[in-house]
C-alpha cells in the first residue's frame, strides 16, 4: 500500500468518528447560527450567534425538510429559526442543476452545474422571527397593532422604528386572503400596503405565522405567506458570541474590539 493510502487511512481511523459524531451532533440536536439581519432588534442583533435546538420541534432527515420523529408544535410567543420558505429546493433553474443525492436521502447538499461543470454547495438560507399565530388563528394587523382572535398583543420587545404609518388597502380585496397565500405581497408593488395594514387571514393547517419584533423592517409572513412546520429547524438556546462587525465573517475575526461582551451567554427568549 503506498504512503498516500496508509496516510487516508489513518486520516479515516482518527478522524472519522468524529466528523461522523459532529455531523449527528448537527443533524439532530443543535446547530449554529447567525443572525444576518435585524428584524428581531432589539431582542436579537445581527451578529449575535446563537446555539438552535434542533430537537424541540421533531427530528429531520439530515439536510432534508422530513421530519422522522415529531416532538412538538411551536407556541405562540416562541422564537423560531426556519428554513426561508421563498427559497427553492435548488440553488437555481432545474434544467441547469442536478441534485447528487436522492431526494430521500440527502447526505450532502451537493448539486451538479450543467453551465459551469462543477459541483454547487447550497443550502437555502435561515432566518428567525417570532411566532406570534398558529393554525387556525386569525392575525389582523392594525396601524402596527396586531391583534390574534380579536385580542391586541402586547408584547414589549415589539418595536417600531418608523414613525410614519403606511397605508393599506381600502376597501381590502376580496381575494385578500389568496393573494396572500400565493406570497403576492413579496417585494412586489403590493409590499407596502401590508406592512401596517394586515389582514384579517386564517393560518392555514399545518403552519404558523412567524413576525419579526422590529416591525418596520422585517420581511415576514405578511409578505411572503403562512410558514409551513416543516420548514421549521428549531428554537434558539443561548448566545455564545456577538460581534458588532457583523455579518462580514472577515470583519469579525479582524474587529476583536467589537465582540459584545455583556451578551455573551444570554438565553434567547
Amino acid at each position: 500500500m503506498s504512503s498516500v493510502g496508509r496516510g487516508l487511512r489513518h486520516f479515516g481511523r482518527e478522524w472519522g468518528p468524529v466528523i461522523i459524531a459532529v455531523l449527528l451532533i448537527r443533524s439532530f440536536l443543535v446547530e449554529a447560527f447567525m443572525v444576518p439581519t435585524g428584524s428581531m432588534e432589539d431582542t436579537i442583533l445581527v451578529g449575535d450567534f446563537m446555539l438552535v435546538n434542533k430537537f424541540v420541534y421533531g427530528i429531520k432527515l439530515p439536510f432534508t425538510d422530513r421530519t422522522i420523529v415529531p416532538v412538538s408544535s411551536p407556541k405562540r410567543g416562541d422564537i423560531v429559526v426556519f428554513r426561508f420558505p421563498v427559497d427553492g429546493d435548488l440553488p437555481g433553474p432545474p434544467e441547469r442543476f442536478v441534485r447528487l443525492f436522492p431526494t430521500g436521502l440527502q447526505l450532502l447538499p451537493l448539486f451538479w452545474d450543467r453551465q459551469t461543470h462543477f459541483f454547487t454547495w447550497y443550502v437555502p438560507r435561515n432566518f428567525i422571527k417570532r411566532c406570534v399565530a398558529v393554525a387556525g388563528d386569525t392575525v389582523e394587523y392594525r396601524n402596527k397593532q396586531l391583534f390574534v382572535n380579536g385580542r391586541p398583543e402586547n408584547r414589549t420587545s415589539v418595536m417600531h422604528k418608523d414613525p410614519h404609518t403606511l397605508r393599506g388597502f381600502d376597501p381590502i380585496p376580496a381575494d385578500f386572503e389568496s393573494w396572500w397565500l400565493e406570497g403576492r405581497f413579496y417585494q412586489t408593488e403590493l409590499s407596502p400596503y401590508v406592512r401596517d395594514q394586515f389582514g384579517p387571514v386564517v393560518v392555514p393547517a399545518g403552519c404558523i405565522f412567524p413576525m419579526g419584533d422590529n416591525r418596520d423592517n422585517s420581511e415576514d409572513a405578511r409578505f411572503w405567506g403562512p410558514l409551513e412546520l416543516r420548514h421549521l429547524k428549531g428554537r434558539p438556546l443561548v448566545l455564545y458570541f456577538s460581534s458588532a462587525a457583523a455579518p462580514n465573517i472577515a470583519r469579525i475575526v479582524l474587529s476583536p474590539w467589537a465582540i459584545r461582551l455583556g451578551r455573551l451567554g444570554h438565553l434567547v427568549r
